[in-house]
């Protein structure tokens, strides 16, 4: 299949952590379109497993919500940073842990029919406190479950952040 040939772009509106397009494109069936994208750079979750049968859990006030939300740590991938670099900053700032191991479980797109998120999952393992610096806007609650009471959680609908679902899908899937 052919790659889609872009024309033209023009930016719409640049925010915080994104930015969005307006592209003009031969598309792979030779017909010109216009195709609106939302650029934005990924973001890390990590599953903080504190050992065999506990992981640490955030609960966040999410403002596209409008509520608090029980999740993994999780963060927006700056400019020039790794997807893992991302995930060691984050695990300090949001839950007050070090990780001395660390594995990629998943990346993902988001929704790649008008954007280019990616998420990448990180098992972090061998865990040791930190200082914990969240941001501004990070109003959160950080508690440690057991690997089964975070799977009731999930089976009811307790935990509804799809980033999270994901890399805790993965894990679970990978598990003997």
């Amino acid at each position: 299949m052919k790659k889609v040939k872009r024309f033209g772009r023009k930016k719409i509106h640049r925010a915080q952590s994104f930015e969005v397009v307006s592209d003009r494109v031969l598309w792979p069936n030779g017909k010109i379109l216009k195709r609106d994208l939302v650029l934005h750079g990924g973001i890390s979750v990590i599953l903080p497993l504190l050992d065999e049968n506990q992981m640490v859990l955030v609960r966040q006030y999410r403002y596209g919500a409008d509520q608090m939300l029980w999740e993994l740590p999780a963060g927006t991938i700056a400019r020039r940073e790794t997807p893992l670099q991302c995930a060691r900053r984050e695990i300090v700032e949001e839950v007050g842990y070090r990780a001395g191991q660390w594995k990629k479980i998943a990346d993902i797109y988001t929704s790649p029919g008008y954007n280019t998120e990616k998420v990448f999952c990180f098992l972090a393992q061998k865990l040791t406190p930190a200082v914990p610096h969240p941001e501004d806007d990070e109003i959160l609650t950080v508690k440690v479950f057991s690997c089964d009471q975070v799977r009731k959680m999930v089976q009811r609908r307790v935990i509804r952040d799809a980033k999270s679902l994901l890399a805790l899908f993965y894990f679970w899937e990978m598990r003997p």
